[in-house]
């Protein structure tokens, strides 16, 4: 993900946040999950533009020059599978 300072064409200025080559199925909770953040942030007035580009896109090259630059890790959900207590009928949770 990237994020940047931006301004528009008619002079709008604002901020982008980009994620790059995010799986389709979880741009909408992407969407969300900023969206909410910037109602918990307490900025009234605070606007954050949000895009999702494909890994190719020549936007990124532009936005690695500028902007500040966040690494995800990828989530895993095989490994994940095993480490949720109570995940396992063999091994229930011990209720004390």
């Amino acid at each position: 993900a990237y994020l940047a300072a931006v301004s528009y064409q008619g002079g709008r200025r604002g901020h982008l946040l980009a994620f790059a080559g995010a799986r389709p199925r979880a741009e909408a909770a992407l969407a969300r999950a900023v969206g909410e953040a910037l109602v918990f942030s307490g900025l009234d007035a605070g606007e954050l533009d949000v895009a999702f580009l494909a890994s190719g896109d020549a936007m990124l090259e532009r936005l690695g020059r500028v902007a500040l630059r966040f690494d995800m890790e990828v989530f895993d959900p095989v490994a994940a599978s095993g480490a949720v207590p109570g995940n396992d009928p063999a091994r229930p949770p011990r209720l004390r």
